[in-house]
C-alpha cells in the first residue's frame, strides 16, 4: 500500500499539472458529447494536445496515434456538427446491423495485426490491449464525428479495458478518467437514445 502511494506521488512530481489539466477537459469533453454539444470538441482538442505530449515523453506510441488522431478528429468533428446544430439539436444516426458487423471485423483484424507487429518488432507493453483500445477508439471516434449511436457500445468495452491498461502503466488519474469515461458512455448511449427518438 505504501508502495503505491509512493508511486502517486512520483507520478504527481512528473506530470502533476497537465494530467490533471488533461483528466479535466476530457471529463467536460465527455459530458458535452454526450449531451450531444458540439463544444465538446473544443475541450477534446486541449485534452488530446496535452496526452499527445504526455504519451510522447513516456514512449507510448499507440497512445500517442491515438492522442494526435484525436486532435485531427477535434476538428473535423467541430466543423461536422456545427453545420448540423446550428439550428436544430443533434440528429442521431443507427449504423446498419451489416456494417456493423464489417466494422468489428474490421477493426479486430486491424488490432490484432498491429498488435502482432509490434509484439515482434518494439519492447512495447500490453501491446495486444494498446492495440486494441487505440484501433477501437479511432473506430467509435469517427462514429462519434458521423453522430452514430453505437460509438457509445464500442466506448464502452474500450474504455472499460484502457482503465485496467493504464492502472497497470501507473497512470492513476487517467486510470480514473477512464473508469468515469465508462460510466459516462453509458449515460451517453441512453441519452443518444433520446434523441433518436426525437
Amino acid at each position: 500500500m505504501l508502495d503505491d502511494w509512493q508511486k502517486l506521488l512520483t507520478e504527481l512530481e512528473v506530470f502533476n499539472t497537465l494530467e490533471v489539466i488533461a483528466v479535466a477537459t476530457a471529463l467536460i469533453y465527455i459530458y458535452l458529447a454526450s449531451k450531444g454539444n458540439r463544444w465538446c470538441f473544443l475541450f477534446g482538442l486541449i485534452s488530446s494536445s496535452i496526452y499527445v505530449y504526455i504519451t510522447l515523453k513516456l514512449n507510448f506510441y499507440f497512445d500517442f496515434g491515438i492522442n494526435a488522431y484525436y486532435v485531427i478528429m477535434s476538428f473535423c468533428g467541430w466543423f461536422t456538427w456545427t453545420s448540423q446544430t446550428k439550428y436544430s439539436a443533434l440528429a442521431v444516426e443507427r449504423i446498419s446491423s451489416k456494417k456493423l458487423v464489417l466494422t468489428i471485423v474490421g477493426g479486430a483484424i486491424t488490432f490484432l495485426t498491429a498488435a502482432v507487429f509490434a509484439d515482434f518488432h518494439s519492447s512495447a507493453v500490453l501491446v495486444y490491449f494498446d492495440a486494441f483500445t487505440t484501433v477501437f477508439a479511432v473506430i467509435a471516434t469517427y462514429m462519434v464525428v458521423k453522430r452514430q449511436i453505437e460509438n457509445w457500445l464500442i466506448w464502452i468495452v474500450v474504455d472499460a479495458v484502457a482503465a485496467g491498461m493504464y492502472l497497470y502503466k501507473e497512470l492513476y488519474f487517467t486510470a480514473f478518467l477512464f473508469i468515469i469515461y465508462t460510466i459516462v458512455a453509458i449515460f451517453g448511449y441512453s441519452k443518444w437514445k433520446k434523441l433518436l427518438a426525437k
